[in-house]
């Protein structure tokens, strides 16, 4: 039999790699359809390997072997992070680590490393703490009491960012008791020079500066952030293989008329990039991009042709076995399809452009437009599975943005350089302000970014179709009127599946954060209610993303403190659903969401005493002078929110299904009631949403069933 498949060891060894991480993962959550259809199908190809299809048997015991190793790394990567649940008072003693110390460092998280408590113990990993009023730099050795809650980096999903700086542990009321100054990290001591020496000769953009040096954003004002987001520029603010490939292109350029040996040209550009990594914090898209570049020495040292699809495959394998869980972060997501659109549809266009003899400037200029044309089309299903918007005049920005960037970053290294190099930076800093301004006036328009879902079966569709367009699929004339058409299909019917709302039915879902506790109920007619202060718009966020999957026919919602309400938190809900009543539950002001509520409509109804209110979906408030909870019934399931700085004893007799606490409490596990809290507890009949994420509750029968995905 003709091979269908253009046969790459690496390739077969990444994809199978990923199988495996994501059997572990659905398996991991008590899921067993998809490893179960996963078995099935390599049995059955190693089985036709050995009898029928033998040119496909290596394939088959390489895919199995590697889905195997996925699946065993990524048990050993979760059972070395599973550390036991932790929630008690102690008095720390660490080092302060630069992340977030570069910029405006004003109630920004702060990350402590070698810490210890007063009793001796060690903690591994890092611990996360705001400090409202004292902000240590970055070196100096903190003294803090408060209450220490462990962090749970892979729940409903994968806390990326937690888990590629090894964030372990949380320290929430902290109290600094002693401030030491330290030294800083060779890194450290790196970015520090960086970010004093941009600042000083940019006075206007000496933060995108260092944000493309460093990856760091911390330093970058919020409004250019999102400014770059909504031109569709915002990945030029990461460090990625881009920035890896501009300090590689100076080396090289600066060796070349050296004319070494490959090996010894690989080492010399090799090392500062690997010390450029070390200093960008060994970011995912700066390993995939270092091990490329390696890879195309080793093909120049074997005298061999450098295939791209293998080096993007051997970079995906490597990262992925130093960390499985990078595979849920977006920025991995987006850099390695990212290259294989690239690997997939411009190299092909490129290489027919050369054969056409087309003219070598015209060749430069449509190759700049298609490799971000390339980009976007291959990873537009990424940024809709997660929720990203999409913007479309990202392509023709980026043909701008791009070479002018190029030349800010080139001029920024030289620039960072001692005495009259300094002045490089007033260059890039004018570069800089040619890009933000253009972007600012793409961002304006109403247009620049749209709202898209996918799942994602879209973007194995995506895959699907790019896999066949850069040939590395052997499909006859045929073939490609069968194949296409079919990819095509399932690509519609993913997207169109990721619009219909499923059936109404009787569920809970609950968020609980620092700032804010809701409750969402939904009953099987279509009728739903939230409850919560609306302070946190994440909380709403992911709330209204919930409900949004339904058919939601009418929404009431409750604002249990008014003064503390986020207009644009209750913005969002009122303009996603058709509310037909806000309520108040207390006595505060809020002038900003009574105007907005007055703007659209809505009237806002002042409940101050005990009763129910809804029909399919009730709300019944309970005071004793002030509100001390409000229970949300749909059907036989009640959720009751509790308030206050202690959960109000009386509660326990409420005779609710689930409580909501701002803490867990012992009366409540001493009644065997369960609560969700923000932070998981040692107390039993507790659920942390730190540990498993938000809470789905359903019920069958006289059960009454969470979820955490």
């Amino acid at each position: 039999m003709k091979r269908l498949i253009n046969f790459r060891v690496s390739l077969v060894a990444a994809i199978a790699f990923v199988l495996g991480i994501l059997a572990f993962y659905e398996l991991l959550f008590g899921e067993i359809v998809f490893g179960v259809v996963l078995a099935v199908i390599l049995l059955t190809w190693l089985f036709l390997s050995l009898f029928k299809w033998r040119n496909m048997r290596t394939a088959a015991i390489v895919a199995i072997v590697f889905v195997l190793l996925g699946l065993g790394r990524s048990l050993l990567f979760y059972v070395a992070r599973a550390d036991e649940t932790v929630e008690r008072p102690v008095t720390l003693t660490g080092r302060v680590i630069d992340v977030g110390r570069n910029g405006e460092t004003y109630g920004a998280v702060c990350y402590l490393e070698n810490c210890s408590d007063a009793n001796g113990t060690t903690y591994r990993g890092k611990i996360a703490v705001r400090f409202d009023n004292e902000q240590p730099s970055a070196g100096d050795v903190v003294t803090a009491e408060g209450v220490l809650y462990s962090v749970y980096s892979v729940k409903a999903d994968v806390d990326s960012y937690n888990i590629r700086n090894n964030v372990r542990y949380e320290l929430r009321d902290p109290r600094v008791i002693a401030v030491e100054a330290g030294n800083l990290k060779v890194d450290e001591a790196v970015r520090r020079y960086v970010y004093e020496t941009t600042f000083q000769y940019m006075p206007n953009n000496g933060g995108l500066m260092y944000a493309l040096l460093t990856g760091d954003r911390n330093a970058v004002d919020s409004s250019v952030q999102w400014v770059f987001s909504r031109a569709g520029i915002a990945h030029l603010l990461s460090v990625s293989g881009l920035h890896v490939g501009f300090v590689a292109a100076v080396l090289v350029f600066a060796l070349k008329r050296l004319r070494m040996r490959p090996w010894a040209e690989c080492i010399i550009v090799c090392i500062p990039l690997l010390f450029y990594a070390y200093v960008c914090g060994f970011a995912p898209s700066v390993v995939r991009a270092l091990i490329m570049l390696v890879c195309s020495y080793l093909s120049r040292i074997l005298l061999s042709r450098y295939d791209m699809l293998s080096s993007v495959s051997w970079a995906a394998l490597l990262t992925l076995t130093i960390c499985p869980f990078y595979l849920f972060d977006i920025g991995f997501q987006l850099s390695f399809m990212s290259v294989f659109g690239i690997v997939a549809l411009n190299v092909p266009f490129n290489t027919f452009l050369t054969r056409k003899k087309v003219n070598i400037h015209l060749r430069r200029l449509l190759g700049v437009l298609t490799v971000s044309m390339c980009c976007v089309a291959a990873t537009v299903a990424v940024l809709a599975f997660n929720g990203e918007e999409i913007a479309p005049f990202g392509v023709l920005l980026n043909v701008l943005a791009v070479p002018a960037v190029s030349v800010a970053f080139v001029a920024g290294l030289f620039g960072l350089l001692p005495w009259v190099f300094h002045y490089l930076l007033l260059v890039s800093d004018a570069v800089l302000q040619t890009v933000e301004f253009v972007a600012e006036r793409v961002a304006t328009l109403s247009f620049a970014t749209f709202a898209f879902k996918a799942t994602a079966w879209s973007v194995v569709s995506v895959f699907a179709l790019l896999f066949a367009a850069g040939g590395f699929v052997r499909l006859g004339k045929l073939g490609r009127k069968i194949y296409y058409p079919i990819c095509c299909f399932l690509l519609c019917l993913s997207i169109l599946f990721a619009y219909v709302p499923r059936r109404s039915q009787l569920r809970a879902y609950v968020v609980t954060t620092e700032n804010d506790s809701m409750v969402a109920m939904l009953s099987e007619s279509g009728e739903a209610a939230v409850v919560g202060d609306f302070a946190d718009f994440g909380a709403v966020r992911q709330i209204i993303d919930e409900l949004s999957g339904f058919r939601v026919k009418s929404l009431s919602v409750y604002v249990s403190h008014y003064a503390l309400a986020d207009p644009e938190a209750v913005k969002a809900a009122v303009n996603r659903f058709d509310v037909n009543c806000v309520y108040q539950l207390d006595d505060g002001a809020n002038d900003a969401v009574t105007h907005f509520l007055q703007s659209v409509g809505k009237d806002v109804v002042r409940r101050h005493t005990d009763g129910e209110t809804g029909g399919d979906v009730t709300v019944r408030l309970v005071r004793d002078g002030i509100l001390r909870a409000v229970c949300v019934r749909s059907g036989t399931l009640e959720v009751c929110l509790v308030y206050g700085d202690r959960p109000y004893k009386a509660a326990t007799d409420l005779g609710s299904d689930i409580y909501v606490l701002a803490q867990a409490d012992e009366a409540f596990s001493a009644a065997r009631l369960p609560t969700l809290t923000p932070c998981q507890s040692q107390l039993a009949f507790n659920y942390g949403a730190n540990k498993y994420g938000n809470f789905t509750i359903t019920q069958k029968g006289d059960k009454i069933n969470l979820s955490f995905r």
